[in-house]
């Protein structure tokens, strides 16, 4: 039902992203009831600061937070980290109809509590937008809004890790010391769970940014390897060092394919993607500190942690022979090659994972075969089945996983940690555990949704140390 003739009734204003999903609702003042999109855009989008609005009491402060990310990703960004306009090919939508700019947008009756109210809900697609991103300024943005808890990070992870000299270390006016600067941070960040049930409790984030990694990390929950490299790469480029990215896959020691993996980019088509993506299914940095080049990979997830400088960098990033590091996540090991990669190619990645593929939080889960969490002791993995034979299949194919090693496991029709094993997994990682129990609903939902079919889902634990 629409409201066209009831102005005095309050209007509330969705903004919706697309990619992303966020959502946020604020009121409007009566006087812009009637405008256009554009002129919503430029006065609730663009030209406003939202935490102004909460001051104003037009919008609540969670939902303010909302709109400043909305924000974020969908305008061109200063160097400065100002926004300036919408990204080109930006469109708005009702529902699926597309808006022009000049087109007045439906005001419908909805109901907040007892009251009835306006309501505008309008999409902002940025399907067409591309690789827009002005990283410096997204991330300026992104670090003063929660500088004081990255500070403090940092400032944290120096004491803990310096135990002698943190002050001098905080100062970095020596080569030694913004070494150990990097190590400390960088163990800070390995040390965090290697998890993705984050993506399926409180903000569920498909995809994390930088900073959404680096708060996921400070809250006490993790991230994966990209994830984590983003993280890094946020707080060495707020401290000044030059870094560059590194990509990395299982049995892949061949130079990497640019140009086959910038057509995947550039494309979204898959056929025959197979082998090259491989070179990508893993992420780390190579940072500069005065002239010297430090690897390192702080994924943990059973990856050691790796902080390697000198001869033994120069082997493992070889250009045409690289030198392979054995690393076993889940329940065999696998040799990992890793290559200098292009800024743009490897940011990009990272940039679609984010936007552009819509169940990426699934394909980490489930594709990638992270599960839901991998500590040094376990494996805990989501089991989805639609009948019992159907289960007994999935069941048999962990357990030829688990059985060259004698790995210890038990698959759960229903989800919970009754088994011996689960019960060893809460009581070594209860935080992780409650968090594997809370992603349950959540998880269901994306997954039938992607799927398209009603699906249960079981839970399977592996303890990946033998008996």
């Amino acid at each position: 039902m629409l409201l066209e003739n009831h102005h005095r009734r309050p209007t509330l204003l969705r903004w919706t992203d697309y990619l992303t999903g966020r959502s946020c609702t604020l009121r409007i003042a009566d006087t812009d009831i009637g405008s256009s999109v554009a002129q919503l855009a430029s006065r609730y989008l663009t030209d406003v600061d939202p935490r102004s609005l909460a001051d104003d009491g037009m919008i609540l402060s969670d939902q303010a937070a909302t709109l400043m990310e909305i924000q974020d990703v969908s305008h061109v960004i200063s160097e400065e980290g100002a926004l300036l306009t919408l990204a080109p090919g930006t469109v708005f939508r009702d529902g699926v109809r597309e808006l022009s700019p000049h087109e007045t947008p439906r005001r419908a009756a909805a109901r907040v509590r007892d009251s009835e109210v306006g309501l505008i809900d309008l999409t902002i697609d940025r399907s067409e937008t591309g690789y827009t991103r002005n990283w410096q300024g997204f991330n300026l943005r992104r670090w003063e809004r929660s500088s004081s808890d990255f500070q403090q990070f940092v400032e944290g992870s120096v004491k803990h890790w310096c135990t002698s000299g943190s002050d001098e270390v905080l100062a970095l006016n020596e080569h030694r010391s913004r070494i150990r600067f990097l190590e400390a941070i960088s163990r800070s960040i390995w040390e965090a769970p290697f998890e993705n049930y984050s993506r399926f409790t409180g903000s569920r984030l498909r995809y994390k940014t930088g900073d959404e990694a680096l708060s996921s990390i400070i809250s006490g929950q993790g991230a994966i390897c990209s994830e984590k490299v983003q993280a890094l790469k946020f707080l060495t480029d707020r401290f000044g060092f030059e870094s560059h990215y590194v990509l990395a896959g299982p049995d892949t020691p061949g130079l990497l394919p640019v140009d086959r993996l910038r057509h995947i980019l550039d494309t979204f088509d898959f056929r025959g993607a197979g082998p090259a993506m491989r070179f990508w299914q893993h992420m780390a940095l190579e940072i500069v500190v005065d002239n010297e080049r430090v690897f390192v990979d702080a994924t943990n997830g059973n990856i050691p942690f790796m902080f390697v400088r000198g001869a033994e960098l120069d082997h493992i990033l070889h250009a045409e022979n690289p030198k392979p590091v054995t690393v076993r996540m889940g329940t065999y090991s696998e040799q990992f090659y890793y290559h200098r990669a292009p800024a743009e190619l490897a940011r990009d990645l990272c940039y679609a994972m984010e936007n552009f593929i819509p169940e990426i939080d699934l394909v980490q889960v489930f594709d990638n075969e992270l599960g839901l969490a991998i500590t040094p002791e376990f494996l805990v993995a989501p089991l989805p089945y639609s009948s019992d034979s159907d289960f007994s299949v999935q069941s048999n194919l962990i357990r030829e996983l688990a059985g060259p090693n004698s790995l210890a496991f038990h698959a759960d029709r229903e989800w919970r940690l009754d088994s011996e094993v689960g019960a060893q997994f809460h009581d070594g990682e209860e935080c992780a555990a409650e968090k594997v129990l809370d992603s349950y609903e959540h998880l269901v939902e994306r997954y039938n949704l992607f799927e398209d079919e009603q699906y249960e889902m079981g839970l399977v634990v592996v303890r990946l140390i033998p008996d």
